[in-house]
């Protein structure tokens, strides 16, 4: 982070607490319809041009950081292996042994060599080689070289590994994806980061409502009164877009008292949380003295799936440490479960009770906007925004 892009956002910020506590604004209300969130066709459009169209963030660089290293999740119902090989580059695979389908690999771990199958212990290189089939005599005229792991698209920049289903695994540009964002997301470094927990939960909402509570700090004060409003502002943002994805600077109460501070003790952090929207379903918070993920994932129309991990800027080695980054991981899943969750699940029945055709996004939401108007665009249902969507 340079000291320049720092000192511009904490004037920006600054300026909003010395309006009044104003916050940036967008140009319009945005009218979003509430079938965008229950209907199934829109659904499966979102599973196909979304999630297998466009490339999803599979893990952090600190999930696979040496050779041999893996992990493996689903995207759109496609089993994915992501491994660093031993020339140190990260690679994804469709996580199916070549045989008769089964997952070669499950979880995260470390692996020397190979990876082998469960079923009947076909085995694998780091670079999706098959190495050997057990039985040999029995598979006479079949050749590995056409029978390696099947390639996906896959890509790592700036401390995030992203994984396209429909991509060219030849061509595929990490960094070019991450377009305006690369520059801002590269300075903090997160490649050194290291992952100290990860846990799941499973929702009964869509999984644009769970992406939404992370789009604005308008319900802080409300919602939020006992918990985190203590620690952040409501209603004091900023928000700048790139052309697919942005990013939210949440005021935190500190910064209150810079305006009584020398200019050259400000900084950013004890400020400001950071909250970037990357698309299609990854909300990246970098707060005080940590990196919080949250991927979520669709699984039909009224239910979805979050993976939720926190890093450290050093490896946690003490008990003391441990219990740290646990307390902070245990608050953070505290607030979402039991108070923007549970919000959510509440309305996301609220929707099929036809009382409106509609939703609104305030001026003061202008990151519900984009973020929704981009989907829009990038499903091939663009709108004015402010208009409702044509279908």
């Amino acid at each position: 982070m340079t000291r320049s892009w720092q000192l511009g956002l904490l004037d920006r910020m600054l300026a909003h607490r010395q309006a009044g506590n104003t916050t940036d604004v967008g140009e319009d209300v945005y009218r979003n319809r509430v079938d965008k969130y229950v209907r199934a066709d829109r659904y499966e459009a979102e599973v196909e041009k979304l999630f297998r169209g466009l490339p999803v963030l599979a893990c952090m660089t600190p999930d696979v950081p040496n050779p041999g290293d893996y992990m493996t999740l689903d995207i759109a119902d496609v089993p994915v292996l992501v491994a660093r090989g031993e020339d140190g580059v990260v690679r994804a695979f469709r996580n199916v042994c070549r045989h008769r389908g089964a997952c070669v690999a499950d979880g995260r771990g470390h692996t020397d060599k190979t990876f082998m199958c469960p079923y009947h212990a076909w085995s694998y290189r780091l670079d999706g080689t098959l190495v050997a089939m057990t039985h040999r005599a029995g598979f006479a005229g079949v050749d590995k070289k056409e029978h390696g792991l099947a390639p996906l698209a896959c890509g790592e920049a700036a401390g995030f590994v992203f994984v396209h289903l429909d991509g060219d695994p030849a061509t595929f540009d990490a960094a070019a994806w991450l377009g305006g964002a690369e520059t801002e997301l590269t300075s903090f470094g997160f490649q050194n980061y290291f992952r100290t927990e990860t846990r799941t939960t499973v929702r009964e909402m869509n999984w644009k409502l769970m992406f939404d509570t992370f789009g604005e700090v308008y319900h802080v004060e409300h919602l939020h009164r006992t918990t985190i409003h203590p620690l952040i502002q409501s209603n004091n943002a900023l928000y700048d877009a790139w052309e697919t994805h942005g990013r939210m600077v949440v005021a935190r109460w500190p910064l209150n008292d810079y305006p009584d501070q020398p200019r050259d003790d400000w900084d950013l952090l004890p400020a400001a949380t950071l909250v970037y929207h990357m698309v299609p379903n990854t909300v990246v918070i970098q707060q005080v003295d940590h990196l919080e993920i949250y991927q979520i994932f669709p699984d039909g129309p009224n239910r979805c799936k979050a993976i939720v991990s926190l890093y450290a800027p050093e490896e946690p080695v003490t008990d003391k440490a441990k219990a740290y980054w646990k307390k902070n991981l245990d608050l953070l899943m505290q607030v979402t479960e039991t108070e923007d969750f549970v919000m959510c699940e509440q309305i996301q029945r609220s929707f099929a009770s036809g009382a409106q055709e509609y939703i609104q996004f305030g001026r003061n939401e202008p990151g519900l906007t984009h973020y929704h108007s981009t989907l829009d665009r990038l499903l091939g249902l663009e709108s004015p925004v402010g208009d409702l969507a044509t279908r």
